[in-house]
This record gives C-alpha cells, sequence and structure tokens, in this order.
C-alpha cells in the first residue's frame, strides 16, 4: 500500500483501516527520500482492488479528479488542479511538480488523487495556501490539497 511516508515513518506500529471496516497490522517496507512515499506491507488481505498507476504528468490545470478520504469513503470530493508547480518543504523535500487542487479536502492525509479513469495519480501530503491570485473567488477559502504525483 502506498501512503505519504511522515505518517508512518517513526511509528512503532502501524494499522491499515480496510474499505470493510477490519483493521489490518502492517509492517513499513520502504520509504523514498526524494518523494516522501512509503510502501506498506499489510498482514492480511485488504477488500477491494488495488488501482492502477496513473500518468499524473498529463494533469494540467483544471482538470477534473476525485480524492477519497477515511471520512468521504462513501462520496469521493471532486476536486479540480488549479496548479502545478515545484513546491520546497524544508523539513523534507522538494517536490519537481506538486499537484494542488480546489475544493481543500480536510480530511486529506494520506487520501489519494485519482483521475477520471479510476488511475491513482497522487498521494495528498497537506493542505496549503493558494498562491495569490488563483483558486477560490474573493471571499471564499483560500486554500488548496497538495499532493506528491506518483511516477510510472
Amino acid at each position: 500500500m502506498l501512503t505519504i511516508g511522515y505518517l508512518v515513518i517513526e511509528a512503532e506500529s502501524v494499522r491499515v483501516t480496510a474499505a470493510d471496516g477490519r483493521v489490518l497490522p502492517a509492517a513499513v517496507a520502504a520509504y523514498d527520500h526524494a518523494s516522501g512515499f512509503a510502501l506498506l506491507r499489510l498482514l492480511g488481505a485488504p477488500a477491494g482492488t488495488p488501482l492502477p498507476l496513473g500518468d499524473a504528468s498529463a494533469l494540467a490545470e483544471r482538470d477534473p479528479a476525485m480524492v477519497v478520504s477515511a471520512a468521504s469513503r462513501e462520496a469521493p470530493s471532486l476536486v479540480y488542479v488549479v496548479s502545478r508547480r515545484p513546491f520546497s518543504g524544508s523539513w523534507e523535500y522538494m517536490l519537481d511538480s506538486a499537484i494542488f487542487t480546489y475544493p481543500p479536502v480536510f480530511e486529506w492525509s494520506g487520501a489519494p488523487l485519482i483521475s477520471s479513469k479510476g488511475e491513482l495519480l497522487g498521494i495528498a501530503r497537506w493542505w496549503f495556501p493558494m498562491p495569490h491570485g488563483r483558486g477560490a473567488a474573493p471571499g471564499r477559502s483560500r486554500r488548496a490539497t497538495c499532493f506528491v504525483r506518483s511516477t510510472c
């Protein structure tokens, strides 16, 4: 299972709640410092079908996508790409092409960004203020969800 590394890298134990509600123990199998991704080895079979990896490099501003967080598992959030740009997290890593989506998804941590074809395009890293002049209309939220893009 692919996730964001900071969620598990220093964990003493890892548990994953499957779509059917079962809690499965997991182990951190790998961590990639360059992307911030971590791979988990589940100690049990989860319900459902894995998402195929898509080509996140093809995403452009205004493209639609879906975010499925634990809180919205039954009803994915429809989002739009509002920015593709480098992002430097001084505490962790440099992203050459972070994906920023709007509206923000506040249950974002580790949530997948899914294409209209049902492909995994990225994993949510955090929500973040939008650059000036982008995103919401005046008086509305100017936050976006930032995704680390998957690479094939």
